[in-house]
């Protein structure tokens, strides 16, 4: 063998086990397994300081991670507000309908529009829809919601993040996280007597 072909060897080995290593961690993280490519994730994080959440607030987050081996590319919104540089990504959150057995959007969760998605806003100074290229192995935070400040789930409902990759409303060409429970909704208000 030569030393050209023990070098590819070696790469390869090298790529292998990284990439093992990779999908390790992903498990230990996420409880499953990710697929080459593009990938969304969501985790849970707990805070005791949300305002409008009496006790401990569940906090989902999003994630869009490059799995694959070469540089995949994502429609953002790159801002500047306040003058601080800022990307977006387009997405929903939908939640599972038992009655139609279909994946219904929610808009009780949709803070700024995803069909106005990447328009001129409140303190934004600037605006461009662009193509971010994503390496392997980096990551795109996609955004959050707290389930006990919004409404439009009940508890025990399932729900997604799905992300739309053209940041055009094309519901074809996206990716959805794992599905996660609903575990909190807003409480109601109760009155006070007199």
């Amino acid at each position: 063998m030569s030393r050209i072909q023990k070098a590819g060897a070696g790469l390869l080995a090298l790529m292998c086990l990284s990439l093992l290593l990779l999908e390790l961690a992903h498990f230990r993280h996420y409880a499953h397994f990710s697929p080459l490519g593009l990938h969304a994730d969501i985790s849970v994080v707990k805070s005791d300081d949300v305002l409008g959440v009496q006790g401990i607030a569940e906090i989902y987050r999003a994630r869009l991670t490059n799995y694959g081996i070469f540089p995949s590319s994502v429609r953002v919104c790159s801002e500047r507000v306040n003058g601080i540089p800022a990307t977006e990504v387009n997405y929903i959150v939908e939640r599972w309908d038992h009655k139609s057995e279909r994946w219904r959007f929610v808009p009780e969760w949709d803070s700024y529009g995803y069909r106005l998605f990447c328009r001129p806003a409140f303190e934004v100074t600037e605006q461009h829809l662009v193509r971010q290229r994503l390496w392997p192995g980096q990551s795109l935070y996609v955004g959050e919601r707290i389930p006990g400040q919004l409404g439009g789930f009940h508890l025990g409902d399932d729900g997604r993040f799905t992300i739309l990759l053209n940041a055009d409303g094309d519901k074809t060409k996206t990716i959805s996280t794992s599905v996660f429970r609903v575990n909190q909704v807003p409480s109601r208000f109760v009155t006070a007597p007199f």
